[in-house]
């Protein structure tokens, strides 16, 4: 099986931001793959699932909402690890293309106020794994990241080469 390019990253060396994971052809266009990398790898605690499913109710029902974003949003959802989010839109894009609209994105997160949209039994598969305020807390520290960004929170640390002996 051949290994996949997102394991050429150096995850030890990951910091939170905003990175291109890939970029497909689909038809005759272009989709972006973002990794939205909330959380350091190894050197911070992974978001709580409580978190990360408020956050994917929140942000998703929030993107697909923008009048500006809403067309070109093809899928926002959790990694695995529990470090990030994977957002996909149409187009051929860099961070600074969507960077604006994923503050925005985090900050509304932050400061969310009533109800999470979807979270009832009838609407999602376990609405009741959610916890408003570690998901609230969790968007604002993301939100620090993205307005005090340097080079190096949108642009993946490559995997180090052993030195042959």
């Amino acid at each position: 099986m051949q290994r996949i390019p997102s394991f050429d990253i150096d995850h030890m060396r990951l910091k939170p931001g905003l990175y291109v994971s890939r970029k497909d052809t689909v038809g005759d266009k272009i989709v972006t793959t973002f990794d939205i990398r909330m959380k350091r790898p190894y050197h911070q605690e992974v978001m709580d699932t409580g978190s990360v499913h408020a956050l994917e109710h929140i942000c998703a029902c929030y993107m697909r909402n923008d009048p500006l974003w809403q067309d070109r949003i093809i899928y926002f959802g959790p990694m695995g690890c529990r470090t990030g989010f994977y957002l996909v839109v149409k187009g051929d894009m860099e961070p600074a293309d969507i960077l604006p609209f994923i503050e925005r994105t985090f900050d509304y997160a932050s400061d969310f106020e009533g109800d999470i949209p979807g979270a009832t039994p009838i609407e999602c598969g376990y609405c009741v794994d959610m916890d408003l305020q570690a998901a609230k807390d969790d968007a604002a520290m993301y939100y620090n990241v993205l307005i005090d960004a340097k080079k190096e929170n949108f642009n993946y640390p490559k995997k180090r080469e052993k030195k042959k002996k």
